[in-house]
């Protein structure tokens, strides 16, 4: 049995502002990784794992929140290929083949606990505005349309 279809009254803008945010994000980033979007996710969900415990711990969160202090590797929660695959929807084979030409170029490491961690370097070499002011541009273009329509309340 078919389920039924929720319509919210903004629901089509909703999802429209969405994917376009995503899909700036992404255009953002590609160069970075030779045009190539499935790098661009695989980094993404790496970086996304490796912080994930520091972001929804409050205390950690707080004193991460910025670029202004390195978190640690120790802190890192490394990633294995098969979770990369089953996040991405990416098959196992291609995220291997990504995985091994993202550690040739230096961008990801094979964590000692097991699994994968950005290289800290990357992070530490990071320049913040270069690469997240665009990103700030493209969340507030989403909030803004979404805020301006009443799709938030």
């Amino acid at each position: 049995m078919k389920k039924p279809v929720v319509y919210e009254p903004y629901s089509r803008l909703i999802a429209h502002s969405i994917a376009e945010f995503v899909l700036r994000c992404a255009e953002t980033m590609e160069g970075s990784f030779n045009n190539d979007y499935e790098m661009t996710l695989l980094f993404l969900a790496i970086s996304t794992r490796n912080e994930h415990h520091v972001m929804n711990d409050p205390e950690l969160r707080e004193r991460y929140a910025s670029f202004d202090e390195v978190i640690p590797s120790s802190l890192y929660t490394p990633v294995s290929r098969l979770a990369l695959s089953r996040s991405t929807g990416l098959p196992r084979e291609t995220v291997r083949r990504k995985v091994a030409a993202m550690i040739e170029m230096g961008v990801v490491v094979e964590d000692k606990r097991g699994g994968l961690c950005i290289r800290q370097t990357i992070i530490e070499d990071f320049d913040p505005e270069a690469v997240l002011e665009p990103q700030l541009r493209n969340l507030r273009r989403l909030f803004s349309v979404l805020s301006e329509t009443g799709a938030l309340e």
